[in-house]
């Protein structure tokens, strides 16, 4: 019988509190020579190519004029009926 190479955690040992964690603050964005640490959420947000935001840009339009045109047909059925 092998014994495991990672030993089970103490179940008595206090949690350790921590109110954000410190990897999430390994991006900079700078800007006139500043530094400013951000979330890796928003830095995999601003690294997105500009043609991908574009695209998005675009699909956004096309489906809210989308909506807005099924809203107006349904809208003058409603009101023609």
């Amino acid at each position: 019988m092998s014994m495991p190479a990672i030993s089970p955690p103490d179940p008595y040992a206090p949690a350790r509190r921590v109110a954000a964690d410190e990897g999430d603050y390994d991006y900079f964005w700078s800007r006139g020579g500043v530094d400013i640490p951000i979330p890796r959420w928003l830095a995999e947000i601003v690294e997105v190519p500009l043609m991908v935001r574009l695209e998005i840009f675009l699909a956004g339009i096309c489906t809210g004029l989308v909506v807005a045109a099924v809203a107006a047909l349904v809208g003058f059925y409603v009101a023609w009926g």
